[in-house]
């Protein structure tokens, strides 16, 4: 049964269909990627399945039962008082009272409790894992959280590592039907690559919308594509799904060409005999057939995708031959240490540069210190005589004048010297036609008012663009606009950003920024990418520093005997009712395969056969019998296993002493 079905799905606003006569099941290890063009309804659709906007028609079902996950929670006060660890954690349930009922049947003896607490307790595990607090803290790593930051109070967090946090509880809570919008805003390269392998290692149900298509690519395995004259579900990824598309519009070319070919003969036909009485019954036929086949062409209407638009950009004046160079550019902030050592490069006209590097490792510090935003502590920032630089920050919507117009703001911000072509071919290109322009800029959305800072960088002829995060708030077609924009730009280039598309299909070189200072990969991302891979899998085959330790063995002291004495006992705690259960599920497997075989000797039994209902029956409860064999012996396997594992983990804490 599917997990997720959605039958004839339609929600309107202010008269415009979004989406409808949606039509979708999603089963166990599905993954779908919610696709479409800005305002075609993706993110309305993943709250009508969360239950927060109600459909104008048709049916979600969710499987009874099934649990759901999703990211909605506003943070109230006492979530920003409590530490991060301790808040994801709060999306599991607590062991303290499971552990107080276990006591209480132990001391009266009550065995039929103990083995629906045995059982109890391996769902939970099942459910929600082994050591929750282990799980909790590798999703947060993973996610570019650091240890550090693990107790530190959530009001102490901006807004975008609130948005990782909510995510990383969503994720170790565990789901059925995992609903994500948008989970790669706010992400580093590196927790995006980590969020990817967790989702594909995901057994449930997947729905989710995100904008950067290697993302797509790599986790989606259907496409919900929206916005067209009707949905379409496509097995496979992204690509796979363009390629239909592409393939798919071609088809309907042809066939609308034939339509309207055989509707241009029979109206032919019809100017030329429809004044002839002899055939003016002929001519009337032709011409009902051409108004039926004007029908049929309705149903082969090209839906593009993205529009295909002519654009010029403004050219910039050229710079020297220097754009920008740094010498002996150092930074800290106050009490940490340098984020790398003394950097001294040139930037030269017609570069296009993405830095590049962990979580920490200063990417935007250095962009900030090429602009001036900060000061370094050593060293200098020289441009060239004839530099003109423009800057996007991850922030740069809050310097637009909410009380402007989107044309007066243009006028503020642009080159005087733009053409009109100009203008709307760059506005076209980021989504921004002319019902924009007499729109308050503060009743822009987030993303809407970063595509107009965005145009307005392309439009001054600044010689020299700079870029921190540029694809943050940007959907997929925005983001297409984006990589046309920088392809199309003359100038010189130098950004931070994470989506690696955009990073593979706009940058012509990779400078990765770290503790060693910069490393430059001239044959761009794909060089960079593989030497990053390459590094990581030589970090991990040689493993942690190794530990001297003392000659001879040092009496642990009467607080460390404490200690070990409480972990011996909690691991105690943990192996009784696993035994418990062990015993329970080996006592069932032995009694269902003892079923099997009388089973398989009464269907063997020509007699069985006669009897058509006894024969059905027996089939019947011969499949549940095997089944739940299969069932039992995964459990079994997973007990001996966890049973295995606290024994030995006993006998080390009892060794030691």
């Amino acid at each position: 049964m599917s997990i997720l079905t959605l039958v004839d799905v339609t929600k309107s606003y202010a008269g415009h269909d979004l989406f409808s006569g949606i039509c979708l099941e999603v089963d166990h290890g599905e993954r779908v990627a919610v696709v479409g063009p800005n305002g075609c309804g993706k993110s309305t659709l993943l709250r009508a399945v969360t239950g927060d906007v109600e459909p104008d028609s048709g049916k979600i079902k969710i499987a009874q039962g099934a649990r759901v996950g999703y990211a909605a929670q506003e943070l109230g006060d006492l979530d920003l008082e409590s530490g991060l660890l301790s808040w994801v954690l709060e999306a599991l349930p607590s062991w303290a009272d499971f552990w107080h009922e276990w006591e209480q049947a132990a001391q009266s003896g009550d065995k039929n409790k103990l083995e629906k607490l045995a059982t109890r307790q391996a769902h939970l595990e099942q459910t929600f894992g082994y050591n929750p607090e282990h799980k909790a803290g590798a999703i947060l790593l993973g996610l570019g959280f650091a240890m550090e930051q693990f107790e530190q109070p959530m009001r102490r967090l901006s807004g975008g590592w609130r948005e990782r946090a909510k995510l990383a509880r969503v994720l170790l809570a565990g789901a059925d039907l995992l609903i994500l919008d948008e989970p790669t805003n706010h992400l580093d390269l590196e927790a995006v690559e980590w969020l990817e392998q967790f989702l594909l290692a995901f057994q449930g149900a997947l729905i989710f919308v995100v904008h950067e298509r290697t993302f797509l690519d790599n986790v989606a395995s259907h496409v919900l594509f929206l916005g067209g004259s009707k949905p379409v579900v496509k097995r496979g990824n992204f690509t796979s799904f363009l390629e239909w598309f592409v393939e798919n519009e071609k088809h309907k070319e042809r066939q609308a060409a034939k339509i309207s070919a055989r509707i241009e003969h029979n109206l032919d036909y019809v100017r030329r005999f429809r004044a002839q009485a002899r055939k003016a019954s002929q001519a009337q036929s032709k011409l009902k057939q051409a108004e039926r086949l004007r029908g049929e062409l309705d149903d082969f209407t090209l839906e593009k995708r993205r529009k295909t638009l002519s654009f010029t950009l403004p050219k910039p004046d050229r710079s020297d031959k220097v754009v920008a160079h740094a010498k002996d550019l150092e930074f800290a902030f106050p009490g940490k240490p340098a984020l790398w050592p003394a950097l001294t490069f040139d930037i030269f006209r017609g570069q296009s540069i993405a830095l590049a590097g962990p979580n920490g490792a200063g990417k935007s510090t250095l962009l900030k210190l090429m602009v001036g935003e900060l000061h370094p502590n050593k060293g200098q920032v020289l441009l060239g005589p004839s530099t003109r630089m423009a800057y996007f920050s991850q922030h740069q919507a809050e310097v637009l004048v909410g009380s402007n117009t989107v044309r007066a703001e243009l006028r503020r911000l642009l080159d005087p010297r733009t053409t009109e072509e100009e203008l709307c071919g760059v506005l076209g290109l980021f989504l921004l036609g002319e019902d924009y322009f007499d729109r308050p800029v503060s009743k822009l959305s987030g993303g809407e008012k970063s595509r107009l800072a965005l145009a307005s960088l392309f439009m001054n002829r600044a010689n020299f663009i700079v870029m921190d995060e540029p694809t943050n708030h940007l959907d997929m077609e925005s983001r297409e606009g984006l990589i046309e924009a920088l392809n199309g730009y003359e100038g010189t280039l130098l950004l931070v950003a994470h989506d690696r598309f955009l990073l593979t299909e706009a940058v012509d070189e990779v400078w990765a920024v770290g503790p060693e200072g910069l490393r430059v990969f001239e044959n761009g991302f794909g060089e960079y990418d593989e030497w990053r891979r390459a590094e990581a899998v030589r970090v991990a085959q040689a493993g942690p520093a190794g530990v001297i330790l003392e000659p001879g063995r040092r009496r642990p002291d009467k607080e460390e005997r404490r200690r070990r004495a409480e972990i011996r006992n909690a691991v105690s705690k943990e192996l009784a009712p696993k035994k418990v259960a062990y015993d329970r599920v080996e006592r069932e497997l032995e009694s269902i395969m003892a079923r099997q075989t009388e089973l398989e000797t009464l269907l063997a039994d020509p007699a069985t056969y006669s009897k058509t209902e006894e024969f059905v029956r027996l089939t019947s409860e011969y499949k549940q019998a095997k089944e739940r064999e299969e069932q039992l012996f995964m459990e079994f396997s997973s007990l001996e296993e966890s049973i295995t594992e606290l024994e030995r983990r006993r006998d080390e804490l009892l060794a030691e002493e």
